[in-house]
């Protein structure tokens, strides 16, 4: 049942995600400075590690939603990884 939510909120935000971009006058750029906001987001929560122990894993699924969902999708891997473990 809690799948069902998270996999509806995620197509939720990504939805969201979407109709923003297009609003904008550039929406190419807009999605490029996303993405390195998202990666740069990764970088930062695993470089923390040592003084807040809190880490999210190193995969292809977590570095795909960090990038297309940028510093949102940071927040949303870190709170399933605290809910999830």
């Amino acid at each position: 049942m809690s799948l069902y939510i998270l996999t509806f909120a995620l197509v939720i935000i990504i939805l969201f995600i979407i109709y923003k971009i297009s609003k904008s006058s550039h929406p190419f750029w807009r999605a490029m400075s996303s993405s390195i906001s998202g990666m740069l987001g990764f970088a930062f929560v695993l470089a923390s590690y040592n003084y807040t122990g809190i880490t999210i894993p190193i995969n292809l699924f977590t570095f795909s939603i960090s990038t297309l969902l940028g510093v949102p999708g940071v927040g949303l891997l870190l709170l399933l990884n605290n809910i999830i473990f």
